[in-house]
């Protein structure tokens, strides 16, 4: 919506068409797919875009908001999962896992799918995306083009043919016209009146005709614009060869991430591993720096000549260490150590500092666990997805509360508490560890005392602990099941407002100082990992690894990240 509340502009006479398309979001009885037909120039995709701009304003009602848009040029069906995964909070592997979800959740959902005719195999993205999509009763597409493809999801889908002229105020078109020195000729035709202009060039001879030379005279691929590279590698795809693709990572950050994904479908060198890997965070990453590290970051292991060709492109982050390994879930540091727990409870030590493994911690009888922490005395403290807790004493303990007492003052914090869904300990000898729990609460035993403080709606999913100054100030930050991270400080009122706030889940935080101030990171459900200061103005480092994380740690000016698939050590170096 504009600032005044009103639509954006329609030109052309086409406010007729753009009531149509809102009559039908707003008429619950109308078919759930609606297809916009027309010839080339009758402004599909114009209509499209404005339907877009109004459907993703903020002010929009419910009733008209599109939430998620697949603009099918280059697309194949594991870059449209991946990229409305994005826009609907998911990281998906399949589209079963991706309907899944989203029967799950319910809530209505409008998706545009702009020009279908383009996709690489409009049929193959029909039957294996949308249809599946449409067999949600809470479900509707608007779809440009793809007059050939079949919906066995809706026999009779609506349709608004811009070809025929009642979807054309005549007074309007022409007064358009006449202001822009149009051909009112051309009616109802926005592209004949205007003139269609030439298409872009998808010939490969024309597309390499428009690549930079380097002073030998070959072709400088690197140096390509955007345009250019993504159409080499929508014509890859429809070829089924890469050609000088192939060779330089390079080549593949600097395209769109769409038309790479559909030309590497079914490759298996390294590189195409690797985009497969991480390719939930790269279908959506805008920038090219974010794209280049994202990828280095899962070719560290298995192709390093491909990610020391990638760390060339500047970066506010990259990673140190990397290990691909299915199961982590959870994790803390100890000392010069990480602790990662995977999904049944066998804890393994780590180098936080290399990522070499360095042995196990023996549990008597592993579990499924939610969290751990370890507290200043190096006692291991493990809950469990019960609300159970179990205490693993170190051989050489450190100053701090033993065993019993901790035990002691888990049970007084228990006793205040719900079910017990997140643990997280400072380094401060006398303090226990504080508790989270299933309605929101985070409580914190500290000099005898108990104190607590409501900081979520929900369940809180992710705490951190740390010790402020040579006081040793206590600072706390929660997140919740409601999407917001919050910091407390035992004893004080909770900050009023919270540190952030997203439209997920919050799967894990963690908390530093360092020489500029405290450090604050974020994880949440839908793959975000977001790093920012608190005390500092300015924007934060988001970043997308392919995967959620599970645990955030800090250790040696790195972040530390427990991924669904590896763990990882990311060098922050700008924020």
């Amino acid at each position: 919506m504009s600032t005044d509340g009103r639509a954006p502009a329609l030109n052309a006479g086409r406010r007729m068409a753009g009531t149509a398309l809102l009559g039908w979001l707003d008429d619950p009885r109308a078919p759930r797919l609606c297809r916009i037909t027309g010839g080339p120039g009758s402004g599909k995709s114009h209509l499209l875009a404005w339907l877009l701009a109004l459907g993703t304003a903020p002010d929009t009602p419910p009733g008209r908001r599109v939430h998620a848009a697949l603009p099918a040029e280059g697309l194949d069906v594991r870059g449209a999962l991946w990229l409305l995964g994005s826009q609907l909070g998911y990281v998906a592997r399949t589209p079963e896992e991706l309907c899944a979800a989203l029967d799950e959740d319910g809530r209505r959902t409008v998706i545009c799918v702009p020009e279908l005719d383009l996709a690489p195999d409009p049929a193959r993205l029909a039957a294996e995306l949308l249809d599946p999509l449409l067999g949600l009763p809470h479900f509707r597409l608007v779809v440009d083009g793809g007059a050939e493809v079949s919906f066995a999801g809706v026999a009779e889908p609506a349709v608004l043919d811009l070809d025929d002229p009642r979807w054309t105020d005549r007074e309007r078109f022409d007064a358009w016209c006449a202001r822009a020195d149009h051909d009112p000729a051309g009616y109802p035709s926005p592209g004949r009146a205007v003139g269609l202009p030439a298409g872009r060039p998808t010939d490969p001879a024309d597309l390499l005709a428009r690549v930079p030379r380097a002073g030998d005279g070959t072709l400088d691929l690197p140096a390509a614009d955007e345009d250019v590279l993504t159409g080499l590698w929508i014509a890859a795809a429809r070829a089924g060869d890469l050609g000088p693709l192939a060779a330089d990572p390079l080549l593949h950050v600097r395209a769109r991430p769409a038309a790479v994904t559909a030309a590497l479908t079914g490759r298996t060198d390294p590189v195409a591993t690797a985009w497969d890997a991480a390719g939930p965070a790269l279908i959506d990453l805008p920038d090219v720096a974010g794209r280049a590290h994202t990828l280095r970051a899962r070719l560290l292991t298995t192709a390093p000549d491909a990610a020391a060709r990638l760390a060339t492109v500047p970066a506010p982050w990259s990673a140190r260490w990397a290990r691909w390994e299915p199961g982590a879930a959870i994790g803390t540091t100890r000392g010069d150590e990480w602790l990662v727990a995977d999904r049944n409870g066998t804890v393994r030590r780590y180098s936080a500092a290399t990522g070499a493994v360095v042995g196990l911690v023996p549990v008597a009888e592993p579990r499924p666990l939610q969290a751990l922490t370890v507290t200043a005395g190096g006692t291991l403290v493990l809950l469990d997805t019960w609300g159970g807790t179990e205490l693993l004493a170190p051989v050489h303990p450190a100053p701090g509360l033993e065993p019993y007492a901790l035990d002691e003052a888990l049970a007084r914090l228990g006793a205040v508490a719900a079910v017990p869904t997140a643990v997280a300990a400072t380094a401060l000898a006398e303090d226990a560890p504080a508790l989270g729990d299933a309605v929101g609460a985070v409580h914190w035993y500290g000099a005898g005392e108990v104190h607590s403080a409501s900081l979520h709606t929900g369940p809180v999913t992710a705490l951190a602990a740390l010790a402020l100054g040579p006081e040793g100030v206590p600072l706390l930050a929660g997140g919740g099941y409601d999407g917001t991270v919050r910091l407390w400080g035992p004893g004080e009122e909770p900050m009023a407002a919270p540190a952030d706030r997203r439209p997920a889940p919050v799967n894990a935080v963690a908390l530093a100082t360092g020489p500029d101030g405290l450090l604050l990171a974020a994880a949440w459900a839908d793959g975000l990992v977001r790093v920012r200061r608190p005390e500092h103005p300015g924007g934060p480092l988001d970043l997308r690894l392919g995967s959620p994380a599970r645990a955030l740690d800090f250790h040696g000016g790195a972040l530390l990240a427990a991924l669904d698939d590896g763990l990882l050590a990311v060098d922050l170096h700008r924020l």
